[in-house]
């Protein structure tokens, strides 16, 4: 690669072997910044549409699925905005948690907003500020992420105050008392008519731990590093002996009052697999099957719902099955905003399994079939530019376009090798499965 022709500042690009993808990304780059708000209105916040296209407004649950994608496509100030605007609206009165959805200038959404103690509220989404929160601490390097006086008081509540108040079962895991009325708060995002009565969801856990293992990872203070961490193993410890259903060789939707419920719950089927919940590879291999036939049989009609599934499976390896989502998304060309975000996001980090793992380290691993390759370029990780393309499953090459230090480069293989060098700033580094 020309180091020269490809300066730092240039935007994100994907380009691969498969025509079908190449389109998906320009169509899906195009659209999404077609959503910004920025400056469109004098009294407008730093943002983007985030909802129905048919709501000019952002919702927590869309803007927590759409803040890769939209950094990205270096939409960093927004981003920001948005999650410390939902973490100031999370009150003691309000129950700790952050209202649902704001208008351009930060009012609250009246359809969605009546009182504090009358509005949508569902548990997934104020753990997902959280967690999401503090990955693009990772992803931008940039400190106001924690040193944000309303993000670091929000982050603390969120794992303290919002569980202790909505711990239903006595168990550490925050729920609601039902799930049919959204206005008076839901264990779970999905709001289908066929939602099973639950008081506390596989989406609500899984959300929990992913939001509890992400502070884990940057608390300051030794013990309450050590707290949190053991919070995260405790959860999951909890989820993999009492939400295993052998018979059904899946995950529970959630629990009642009169105990475990399996059914198809939507989102809390795939959520634990989406947040890397599982760590039983054989539970994870027999859960995702049971997904899959969920999936052909009866896909939800709510293509939103749909724009997480293949982070199910790539966390897991199953890639064709990734692929045949990914691939649904571009190919309907839907406005829903999330479909454009996180097609982005699809690409050019879940397909190449590019992620920043702490300052100056990244890690990789292909999810290309063998007789393919794909390039996501110029990408920004904390305060490097980097380029990472895949030949197959088995040769990676990353470019470091520009950082102050040498990037810890990490490379995962389809064998299941795995290997690591550092690559200085302004060279191009290759390297292959043993």
């Amino acid at each position: 690669m020309n180091l020269a022709t490809t300066p730092p500042d240039a935007p994100i690009t994907f380009v691969s072997s498969s025509p079908l993808l190449n389109d998906g990304f320009e169509w899906a780059r195009l659209r999404a910044l077609e959503w910004v708000q920025t400056k469109r209105l004098s009294t407008a916040l730093p943002s983007y549409w985030a909802g129905l296209t048919d709501r000019p407004m952002f919702y927590s649950r869309d803007v927590t699925h759409q803040a890769l994608g939209a950094h990205l496509l270096g939409l960093d100030e927004e981003n920001f905005a948005m999650i410390r605007h939902f973490a100031r609206s999370a009150t003691q009165r309000r129950g700790w948690y952050p209202l649902w959805a704001f208008t351009f200038d930060g009012e609250p959404a009246a359809i969605d907003y009546h009182s504090d103690d009358d509005f949508v509220r569902e548990v997934p989404a104020a753990f997902e500020l959280t967690q999401i929160a503090l990955e693009q601490r990772l992803w931008t390097g940039e400190d106001r992420w924690l040193a944000d006086s309303d993000l670091a008081a929000y982050y603390r509540r969120s794992l303290g105050d919002f569980v202790r108040l909505h711990d239903i079962r006595g168990d550490g895991v925050a729920g609601a008392h039902s799930a049919r009325d959204i206005f008076a708060g839901s264990p779970t995002y999905n709001e289908a008519q066929t939602t099973p009565d639950i008081q506390v969801a596989a989406d609500g856990i899984a959300s929990q731990w992913a939001a509890v293992d992400a502070y884990a990872r940057i608390a300051a203070d030794d013990d309450e590093r050590l707290a949190f961490t053991a919070e995260a193993a405790r959860l999951r410890e909890l989820f993999d002996l009492e939400w295993w259903d052998a018979g059904a060789q899946r995950y529970l939707t959630g629990f009642d009052p009169a105990g475990p419920v399996l059914g198809n719950g939507l989102e809390a089927v795939w959520f634990p697999a989406v947040k890397g919940l599982i760590a039983d590879p054989d539970r994870a291999k027999a859960h995702l099957s049971r997904l899959t036939d969920l999936l052909r049989t009866s896909p939800p009609r709510n293509i939103e719902a749909l724009t997480y599934v293949p982070e199910a499976y790539l966390n897991y390896g199953e890639d064709d099955e990734a692929r045949r989502w990914i691939h649904y998304l571009l190919e309907s060309r839907d406005d829903y905003p999330e479909v454009s975000f996180t097609a982005i996001a699809h690409l050019a980090s879940g397909l190449t399994g590019l992620v920043p793992v702490a300052d100056g380290a990244i890690s990789t691993r292909s999810h290309l079939r063998d007789d393919e390759w794909a390039e996501a370029g110029t990408v920004r990780i904390g305060t490097a530019v980097v380029t990472i393309r895949h030949d197959g499953r088995n040769s990676s090459e990353l470019t470091v376009h520009s950082s102050p230090s040498p990037i810890r480069w990490t490379a995962r293989f389809g064998d299941g090798s795995v290997t690591t060098t550092n690559v200085p700033t302004g060279t191009t580094a290759r390297l292959s499965s043993h």
